[in-house]
């Protein structure tokens, strides 16, 4: 299925999909894949694309609102091996719980706020921008299956190298797959994997 023949409903509360959201559908490759998590499943997008090919997946939200409009848009699509949870990226799950794929479009813009509304939660990565981006990087090696591959979106408003540092000190293989430019940044989607 394209991903245009998708039904997605939105809700002002929800992280509505954007360049990033789409960037993300064309890096992933699921070819060999039984499972895969998606942290921040927002309107249920990208999950819905990987539950077209994949066994079974996995979308995780700390925002209710997303939970709940990721299932109605499941129910629309008529996709069933879509299953929702909350969590603060792996917060709720257990060890040992591994996934051949793992896709995470954190929020990534810097702010010097607080985030005020769950809303606020989809875009505000802290300071510098990277404040989830490095909880992503120091935990999800425990949850990535032996041959399992993680995407992970990067906005170059965060320092690339710091990612790319990260990885080649921790002896992860990875590439640059897909990017685009926009007028203030480029988005980058990393793709992760076990050398």
């Amino acid at each position: 299925m394209d991903i245009l023949d998708l039904i997605i409903k939105h809700d002002d509360r929800v992280y509505f999909p954007d360049d990033d959201s789409y960037l993300l559908i064309e890096a992933i490759d699921p070819s060999d894949s039984i499972n895969a998590l998606e942290i921040g499943v927002g309107s249920g997008i990208i999950s819905m694309h990987l539950a077209k090919t994949v066994n079974h997946v996995f979308g995780c939200d700390i925002n209710p609102y997303a939970l709940s409009l990721s299932k109605t848009n499941a129910s629309l699509n008529s996709i069933n091996n879509l299953f929702l949870f909350a969590s603060n990226i792996f917060s709720s799950l257990k060890f040992g719980a591994l996934f051949d794929i793992i896709v995470f479009n954190p929020p990534y813009l810097p702010v010097d706020s607080t985030p005020k509304d769950l809303i606020d939660l989809s875009y505000n990565g802290g300071s510098d921008g990277g404040l989830y981006i490095r909880q992503f990087l120091k935990d999800f090696n425990s949850f990535l299956s032996p041959n399992g591959k993680a995407y992970l979106l990067q906005s170059s408003l965060y320092p690339l190298e710091n990612t790319i540092n990260f990885l080649n000190q921790n002896n992860f293989r990875f590439k640059d797959k897909k990017f685009i430019n926009l007028d203030f940044e480029s988005l980058h989607v990393f793709e992760i994997s076990r050398l």
